[in-house]
């Protein structure tokens, strides 16, 4: 309530009661000055606490509209908090932050104003029933994963629960709090469809979200191996393909868990090992000691010989040689059955233990490689540049994760994908582009006929 309202209801009600007592009495003048006289004491309290007041507000919007400092305050204590986790001195763009919340609250109070002018916030039974089951559900998820944290050595089964759902409760996670949510969700899923529900696309803007899209991916993808391939990998819509680029597909014969970690345990030695071996190559300058220093009375170990360390990194590549071995006879199993005639697909089913072969869209596309990749294993893209043919497998190929025999799916080819290839996915980027432009667009409109007035310098 803002200033104005609070003293012309205070004003009313001493009319109202100053009234009162004309009825009942016949000095009317004594009457008047005496409810003039509150009415003049009660103005200069609330003058004296005016500047309390005023200090409290950081925003006024529309006709009555307040966003309270204590609101925008607790916001800022969350992204101090989260920008500390990550050691990040929150001072640096705490102007920036402050405005950005201020500005968030005001846009979200305009939004739910809307929302109950339109009628959208009036849920029905069934869709409140609904929400509240998706809540115990959001609840139910919390505590699956939290009851570790909360339970208690000899604790029963139901007292661990209560103990979760407590300590839930007392982190602001309840059933109460997630049906908000759920709620708020909702009602501004609600104005965002009623806003946005007529919007359509013709198809010049079809066609210029399609050369907009070439274009992004030029720059996106032609000296970045790590980022077409990340975007292959997610699904992403491509429009423009980089030059030098092919499709495979492969079956892995995969380190089991101990394998894995003595490969690891190796390949960090023979790291070491070959350090040792460039240090003799290129030895360190030892620094005379300054005149009068003592030695002191231990010396340095005298540098292993080159035969020694070469011993050594043989006898790591022998037992980096034996883990592969194991891995073998199921890998030529792979190549006899392909060489026999069996479909590549088949075998990655039988023998594949790569997940991401088992999901779509490499499960479809393969995966990108190039001589430049950076992407992948090293030996995975030596190995599936190595095919001659379409259609042909590489021989076994010895990688960080175990054994891999190579399909060479097809050739990518470079530049613009056509149109009519993935018109169906830029339709619908471009559908949402101008969906999400026009709410925008509505929401700026309703956020500046509130015509809102900002105290920054109170924050």
């Amino acid at each position: 309530m803002t200033m104005k309202r609070i003293l012309c209801l205070a004003m009313a009600l001493m009319l109202a009661l100053g009234a009162c007592a004309l009825a009942e009495g016949d000095d009317l003048q004594a009457q008047l000055d005496e409810a003039n006289a509150h009415i003049a004491e009660l103005e200069a309290q609330v003058e004296k606490y005016r500047p309390f007041y005023e200090r409290q507000i950081v925003a006024e919007y529309g006709e009555d509209g307040i966003v309270w400092l204590e609101d925008a305050q607790k916001q800022f204590d969350e992204a101090s908090a989260m920008y500390a986790q990550y050691g990040i001195p929150v001072e640096n763009y705490a102007a920036e932050i402050k405005q950005s919340i201020v500005e968030s609250l005001v846009r979200k109070a305009v939004l739910d104003a809307k929302a109950e002018e339109m009628g959208l916030n009036a849920l029905d039974d069934e869709t409140k029933a609904a929400l509240a089951e998706q809540a115990n559900a959001d609840l139910e998820t919390y505590i699956g994963y939290y009851s570790s944290y909360f339970a208690k050595d000899g604790a029963s089964d139901e007292e661990n629960r209560e103990a979760t759902v407590k300590g839930l409760a007392d982190n602001g996670i309840s059933a109460e709090a997630l049906l908000e949510d759920r709620i708020e969700n909702y009602v501004s899923e609600q104005l965002h469809d009623a806003v946005t529900k007529d919007v359509t696309v013709s198809e010049e803007e079809v066609q210029a979200k399609y050369q907009a899209m070439i274009e992004d991916d030029k720059d996106s993808y032609a000296e970045d191996d790590t980022a077409y391939n990340s975007a292959r990998s997610g699904g992403e819509t491509i429009a423009w393909n980089p030059e030098g680029y092919r499709a495979v597909k492969h079956v892995l014969v995969k380190f089991d868990e101990d394998q894995a970690k003595q490969y690891t345990e190796l390949q960090s030695a023979l790291s070491g090992l070959n350090d040792e071996l460039a240090a003799l190559d290129d030895p360190k300058p030892t620094a005379e000691p300054a005149e009068g220093e003592e030695t002191g009375e231990a010396e340095e170990a005298a540098p292993r010989t080159r035969e020694e360390i070469e011993k050594d990194i043989g006898e790591i590549g022998a037992s980096i040689e034996a883990l592969y071995s194991q891995l073998m006879p199921k890998a030529q199993e792979v190549v006899d059955a392909f060489n026999g005639g069996a479909d590549f697909d088949s075998l990655i089913e039988k023998y594949g233990e790569d997940p991401g072969m088992t999901r779509d869209p490499a499960k479809t596309q393969g995966y990108a490689v190039a001589e430049k990749s950076g992407y992948w294993d090293p030996a995975f893209t030596e190995g599936a540049m190595s095919i001659a043919e379409v259609g042909q497998i590489s021989e076994p190929v010895r990688g960080k994760n175990g054994v891999h025999i190579i399909y060479y799916l097809s050739d990518i080819t470079p530049g613009e994908v056509p149109f009519e290839d993935i018109r169906e996915d830029v339709a619908a980027a471009a559908l949402d582009d101008k969906v999400a432009q026009t709410y925008d667009d509505q929401v700026a409109v309703w956020v500046e006929e509130a015509n809102p007035v900002y105290h920054l310098d109170r924050f």
